[in-house]
Protein backbone atom coordinates (compact mmCIF):
# COMPACT_ATOMS: atom_id res chain seq x y z
CA UNK A 1 0.00 0.00 0.00
CA UNK A 2 1.52 3.46 -1.04
CA UNK A 3 1.17 6.42 1.29
CA UNK A 4 -1.42 8.25 -0.66
CA UNK A 5 -3.50 5.05 -0.16
CA UNK A 6 -2.88 4.87 2.99
CA UNK A 7 -3.62 8.56 3.49
CA UNK A 8 -6.97 8.13 1.64
CA UNK A 9 -7.82 5.52 3.90
CA UNK A 10 -7.00 7.47 7.17
CA UNK A 11 -9.13 10.56 6.27
CA UNK A 12 -12.15 8.31 5.38
CA UNK A 13 -11.94 6.39 8.87
CA UNK A 14 -11.62 10.28 10.47
CA UNK A 15 -14.96 10.93 7.94
CA UNK A 16 -18.39 11.74 9.73
CA UNK A 17 -20.62 8.87 8.46
CA UNK A 18 -23.42 10.29 6.13
CA UNK A 19 -26.45 11.97 7.47
CA UNK A 20 -29.02 10.20 9.38
CA UNK A 21 -31.12 10.50 6.05
CA UNK A 22 -29.51 8.74 3.88
CA UNK A 23 -29.92 4.92 5.30
CA UNK A 24 -27.87 3.28 2.29
CA UNK A 25 -25.07 5.79 2.34
CA UNK A 26 -24.70 5.11 5.74
CA UNK A 27 -24.55 1.08 5.41
CA UNK A 28 -22.14 1.85 2.75
CA UNK A 29 -19.68 3.41 5.26
CA UNK A 30 -20.07 1.16 7.95
CA UNK A 31 -19.01 -1.44 5.40
CA UNK A 32 -16.18 0.36 4.22
CA UNK A 33 -15.23 0.46 7.61
CA UNK A 34 -15.39 -2.94 8.95
CA UNK A 35 -13.72 -4.34 5.43
CA UNK A 36 -11.06 -1.66 7.13
CA UNK A 37 -10.51 -3.13 10.25
CA UNK A 38 -11.02 -6.85 8.81
CA UNK A 39 -9.24 -7.06 5.57
CA UNK A 40 -5.87 -7.80 6.90
CA UNK A 41 -7.17 -10.33 9.63
CA UNK A 42 -8.35 -12.51 6.70
CA UNK A 43 -5.26 -12.95 4.72
CA UNK A 44 -3.27 -13.68 7.91
CA UNK A 45 -3.06 -18.00 8.21
CA UNK A 46 -4.79 -19.55 10.65
CA UNK A 47 -2.47 -20.67 14.17
CA UNK A 48 -0.92 -24.52 14.07
CA UNK A 49 -3.27 -25.57 17.06
CA UNK A 50 -6.45 -23.65 15.04
CA UNK A 51 -5.27 -26.08 11.89
CA UNK A 52 -4.46 -29.13 14.10
CA UNK A 53 -7.82 -28.99 15.90
CA UNK A 54 -9.64 -28.92 12.71
CA UNK A 55 -7.79 -31.28 11.19
CA UNK A 56 -8.67 -33.32 13.96
CA UNK A 57 -11.81 -32.82 13.54
CA UNK A 58 -12.35 -33.71 9.55
CA UNK A 59 -10.30 -37.13 10.83
CA UNK A 60 -12.97 -38.28 13.29
CA UNK A 61 -15.51 -40.78 11.91
CA UNK A 62 -18.80 -39.55 12.06
CA UNK A 63 -21.10 -41.01 14.79
CA UNK A 64 -24.62 -41.68 14.01
CA UNK A 65 -27.45 -41.54 16.27
CA UNK A 66 -28.88 -45.30 17.63
CA UNK A 67 -32.29 -46.13 16.20
CA UNK A 68 -35.42 -45.31 17.96
CA UNK A 69 -37.12 -48.02 19.78
CA UNK A 70 -39.72 -49.63 18.02
CA UNK A 71 -42.96 -48.04 18.90
CA UNK A 72 -45.17 -49.92 21.39
CA UNK A 73 -42.17 -50.52 23.67
CA UNK A 74 -41.61 -48.54 27.00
Amino acid sequence: MDNNDSNAKSAEFRSAPPSANSQGEKEDWIGRQLRRVFDNSLSEPLPDDIMSLLDRIDDEPVKSEPPPPPKGTP
